[in-house]
């Protein structure tokens, strides 16, 4: 097996090179990137629209993980015109490569591919994006199937959900927000009644998904890489100041914005890629720490 991964020095990523490269060794593993990557085999394109790499660079690679995208840090992101047009660039100009040895193409799409909606969202809800990001990773997903139709290879669409666990502090997220003011003694926001649910998948689930779906007997499938489990942004405010072991006062603002749950199916998943989701609370304790130790250390 030879794994080329796209997006390694990411979030999710940076996570996926280190475990590629645990379980199938250095030799196994070659990053496709901007600039060199620590400790990685890395192939160096000049631009994300004309690489300049000969085909031979691609000849022995038998998998491909696609994670590098352009990945809003924050809402006010969700419809950058020429960012999101970037993915769309990338990935057609990585499938311009021929792959000769190509088994399988692995796909690190969104949950923003779906319609909004009130119910609890499964792969077979409505398809139909609300921002040009989730616009732009299906486009992606639709190239990578005709791709994978037109090369006689398999593939998967990963639809990632809010993925939350140590790096996350790069994006402006309500978790890492919490858990820096903790850290210096700030109190906590609530925005509005704090009911709304969200779910959060932390990123060794993300991580062992990828992983499995490289070799999984199933194929050609769009899997929901998110959780079942939904919990209030009151409640996940409260869970992180129980971690943290501190008195922090939670201050309520008004929002105008309409209260809207974001809740998932996730059987396709459990019964595919994830045997269990790692609990809420240990994954909270795991990045509380990491953050805690990057403070504490003026990293």
């Amino acid at each position: 097996m030879k794994v080329l991964l796209t997006g390694a020095s990411g979030f999710i990523g940076s996570h996926i090179s280190n475990a590629l490269i645990e379980m199938y060794g250095k030799s196994a593993v070659l990053a496709l990137a901007s600039k060199k990557i620590n400790n990685m085999n890395c192939l160096i394109y000049k631009a994300f629209n004309n690489f300049g790499l000969e085909e031979k660079c691609f000849n022995d690679i038998t998998h491909v993980i696609h994670a590098g995208a352009f990945t809003p840090k924050d809402a006010s992101q969700a419809n950058d015109l020429d960012r999101s047009f970037d993915n769309i660039c990338y990935t057609n100009k990585l499938l311009s490569y021929e792959f000769a040895s190509l088994k399988r193409f692995v796909n690190l799409s969104s949950l923003d591919v779906y319609a909004s909606a009130e119910q609890k969202l499964s792969e077979k809800s409505k398809i139909e994006p609300v921002s040009l990001y989730g616009s732009s990773k299906l486009y992606c997903e639709k190239m990578i199937k005709a791709f994978s139709e037109q090369r006689n290879i398999t593939y998967m669409n990963l639809r990632i959900g809010h993925v939350y666990g140590p790096g996350e502090e790069k994006y402006k997220k309500v978790l890492p927000a919490a858990i820096r003011n903790i850290l210096e003694n700030k109190p906590l926001e609530l925005w509005g009644d704090g009911s709304e649910l969200r779910s959060f998948i932390f990123i060794e689930d993300v991580v062992e998904s990828v992983l499995n779906s490289l070799e999984s007997s199933e194929k050609n499938l769009d899997i929901n890489v998110a959780s079942g489990v939904a919990v209030s942004i009151r409640d996940l405010l409260n869970k992180i100041i129980e971690v943290s072991g501190q008195q922090v006062k939670i201050n309520k603002k008004e929002s105008s914005h309409e209260k809207r749950d974001l809740l998932f199916d996730n059987g396709l998943l459990l019964g595919t890629l994830l045997k269990k989701e790692i609990d809420l609370m240990e994954g909270l304790k795991i990045e509380y720490n990491y953050m805690k130790d990057k403070y504490e250390n003026n990293i």
